[in-house]
């Protein structure tokens, strides 16, 4: 009997090792996929030629662990586990807006990292995709300032160490991808996005996007390692540009303003930062949408700029080639379109890719460009040391995330992000000692809010909690929250703001203004909050952009009253966008704006306005009077600044770059080294600035051109390159620049291709786009 049992066993024993021999994974021999000495191409061709069908479809699927992601994006929630759709392997798991505790967040994706390893036939770990528009989206990582505030420093360098922080916290709680940065040029305040945005200019916005990808992957390499995180920037491309400023509408974009204001973004990231990932855009361009249009994706993306990496999709867009731009009749050819266009990965659950198997097995030509995609996705994975270890480490954890340095870092992000709009008199800074009471007002004084993309933070630092913080027990602080933004209502289906009447917020009004009386200055906190503006999710009802820019309810008569009082009035602007006010801006002593500057918001501010912090940030937006102004950017063609409006100019109330300092800066000595260059040569030039203050500050010292004649209309001024300088007072430096005029000077001509015309340039340097300083004339022959 024990003979006949033995055999038995030997006999199954010898079937399973031949099953596992022909299922492509030797028991005896390790496969060329798991030798970590191996290279990374014959590893992913190794385990590339083991895989079924089904294997391959699915690392082109995603899963979600946050199942609020489908019901903000109107698509039926997935009842199945996490595990049960991971059974076949997956190529990306997303762990976007972790509320969890970091230690928590960590012990989650191990765990669906064990279940890969440990329960699918060949054991391929997933891709972790998050979020890190200005920090990573999980509980109490730290929380820098907004997109448009960061971009008002002008400061690429320190926008490059808050992304290095970012990727690495972002890495420590088990991330590995970001669909970050926003590299849309943010030209309508309307958009409700418009937060997420770099600013109305193509220059500034490259730079910005160069320092974000370098630190979030770790340097230029385009290899993240163990420390850092892929970084796929978006979205691709000219969703900015939505008609009317309303998210999802069309964005018919002239095929000149593609090439030379939309692309360079993305196209530098990729050529100079070998950016890893790219999140297609929701919108169409050339009337062939994004996430379908092969030239977009393969052509100009890979054979052109020579992209590497993965294309992710944004949130159920591979779908909507069939439900909302009607390019396909069903979600299996929505599947194919999107595989044919360059498609990597259909995010957050595969609502078309969930078909790739049936589209493949019905079209076996279309393997190969499976393959190639699987291809992209095994090499990152491999890249990262994911077959190595998938695991994340607890230790250190707890005292790594949000730590001390990080939270300094954050706060000194937050003070350059400050833009001083206005100063009369000079009552900014305020001396602490001169004063005995401060009323501090408004809806946004104690407003928690820090901006879109985070999760609740414990350690946030309101404006009235950080001034009162500042002045401690030597100034009395008189709160009144004076007026309330507005109210939300979903009407028939629909979102609704409905502003509060002057008779509902009377008395409240009443108390504020009571306040401000009995103070020698008043703080008054205005602006917008997460709902005025935010992403307009694709389910049907839901809002956020806005068609005016006025402060909403009450908040504006909340301000002029504060004015009648007499008493000096700083107004704060916190929210989303900038606000039309130019009522405000002609009466108030002093203006400050912030747009969201993150965790130590109250803390930055009040530093700024009692004088530790010298404010140097300048405006990366236009502050229009009006919606009716809207498009406007600095950098339109000449001819659109000739006529204005009945009731307004055809400038803002502030221009692209301005911003004041509580010093002063001269600017002297402009030389052009010759008056002609060769098209082939470096313009380089110099000029002086000098601090004629008595305060150290800094400036950004902005260079701008204009072609004077062109084979095409050209815009009135262009930046073209910015230096942010800190002087001591009294101090003077000599500032150096190059221009090359096959990159700095060219633009797409009448063919549609790149060009750089001989003839005349104006070259000038100043504080902003209306306040130029030195001008003189170069040529190109």
């Amino acid at each position: 009997m024990k003979k006949r049992i033995s055999i038995i066993l030997a006999v199954l024993l010898f079937v399973a090792c031949q099953q596992k021999r022909t299922d492509g994974v030797s028991e005896n021999a390790e496969a060329t996929y798991q030798n970590p000495n191996a290279s990374i191409d014959d590893r992913v061709d190794d385990l590339l030629s083991k895989m079924t069908l089904e294997e391959k479809a699915m690392q082109l699927n995603a899963a979600s662990i946050r199942k609020s992601a489908a019901v903000e994006e109107g698509v039926e929630p997935i009842e199945k586990s996490i595990e049960e759709q991971i059974k076949n392997g997956i190529g990306f798991i997303e762990n976007t807006f972790d509320q969890r505790l970091p230690e928590q967040s960590v012990a989650m994706v191990n765990s669906l990292q064990k279940y890969l390893k440990e329960n699918t036939r060949l054991g391929i770990p997933a891709i972790i995709g998050t979020e890190c528009l200005h920090g990573h989206a999980g509980r109490n990582s730290t929380v820098f300032p907004t997109p448009l505030a960061m971009a008002s420093s002008w400061n690429p360098k320190l926008v490059n160490e808050v992304f290095d922080v970012i990727g690495r916290e972002a890495r420590a709680r088990g991330g590995h991808e970001a669909h970050t940065p926003v590299l849309d040029i943010g030209r309508d305040p309307r958009w409700g996005r418009i937060e997420e945005t770099y600013g109305e200019d193509t220059y500034l916005t490259t730079q910005m996007a160069l320092s974000i990808i370098s630190g979030l992957q770790g340097g230029m390499s385009g290899n993240p390692g163990m420390t850092h995180i892929i970084s796929s920037p978006k979205h691709f491309a000219g969703y900015g540009q939505v008609e009317g400023g309303r998210n999802f509408a069309a964005t018919p974009i002239d095929t000149k303003v593609l090439h030379d204001d939309i692309l360079p973004p993305f196209k530098a990231v990729v050529e100079q930062a070998n950016a890893l990932g790219m999140m297609a855009s929701h919108c169409e361009v050339g009337g062939v949408a994004a996430h379908g249009n092969k030239w977009l994706l393969t052509d100009l993306l890979r054979d052109t700029w020579g992209f590497k990496g993965i294309v992710v999709s944004d949130y159920n867009d591979i779908k909507r080639l069939e439900e909302f731009h009607h390019m396909a009749a069903t979600p299996q050819e929505a599947a194919m379109l999107g595989l044919l266009a360059g498609m990597d990965i259909d995010l957050p659950s595969s609502s078309a890719f969930q078909y790739l198997k049936e589209v493949v097995e019905q079209n076996p030509e279309l393997e190969k460009q499976l393959d190639e995609s699987v291809k992209r996705i095994l090499r990152l994975k491999f890249m990262l040391g994911l077959f190595e270890n998938p695991y994340t480490e607890t230790e250190g954890l707890a005292s790594f995330i949000g730590n001390e340095k990080h939270v300094e870092l954050a706060e000194k992000m937050a003070t350059e992000s400050i833009v001083l709009l206005k100063n009369a008199d000079n009552l900014l800074p305020l001396n602490s000692k001169k004063i005995k009471n401060i009323a501090v007002i408004g809806p946004n004084a104690a407003s928690d809010e820090m901006g879109t993309y985070t999760i609740k933070n414990d350690h946030v630092v309101n404006i009235l909690k950080g001034i009162t913080n500042y002045v401690g027990t030597s100034v009395k602080v008189n709160y009144a929250e004076g007026c309330k933004i507005a109210k939300f209502d979903n009407v028939n289906g629909q979102d609704a703001i409905i502003e509060y009447t002057e008779a509902e917020e009377r008395e409240s009004i009443q108390k504020a203004i009571d306040v401000v009386k009995k103070s020698d200055v008043a703080i008054v906190c205005v602006g917008g909050n997460l709902t005025t503006s935010r992403e307009a999710f694709y389910r049907p009802g839901v809002a956020g952009d806005r068609s005016t820019i006025d402060l909403l309810s009450n908040q504006k008569k909340l301000v002029m009253d504060a004015i009648k009082t007499g008493k000096p009035v700083v107004v704060v602007l916190m929210g989303g966008r900038p606000y039309a006010i130019p009522e405000i801006a002609e009466k108030a002593n002093a203006i400050v704006n912030t747009f969201y500057l993150g965790q130590t918001n109250g803390d930055a501010l009040a530093k700024v306005i009692f004088g530790d912090v010298n404010p140097s940030g300048k405006l990366t937006i236009s502050f229009l009077h009006s919606s009716g102004q809207i498009p406007y950017y600095y950098s339109m063609k000449a001819n659109s600044f000739y006529k204005g409006y009945w009731e307004t100019p055809p400038t803002p109330v502030y221009a692209f770059g301005h911003g004041l300092s509580y010093t002063s800066f001269e600017y002297t000595d402009l030389n052009i080294d010759k008056e002609a260059f060769n098209v082939d040569e470096d313009v380089t030039f110099s000029l002086k600035v000098k601090n004629t203050g008595e305060r150290d500050g800094a400036e950004v010292v902005q260079i701008y051109f204009r072609d004077k004649v062109a084979s095409v209309t050209r815009p009135a001024k262009l930046l073209v390159r910015f230096e942010k300088v800190w002087l001591k007072a009294g101090e003077e430096k000599t500032l150096e620049f190059s221009l090359v005029p096959e990159t700095d000077l060219s633009f797409t001509g009448v063919d549609l291709k790149r060009i750089v015309e001989p003839g005349e340039f104006n070259l000038m340097a100043g504080s902003a786009s209306d306040n130029i300083r030195l001008e003189k004339i170069f040529s190109i022959k």
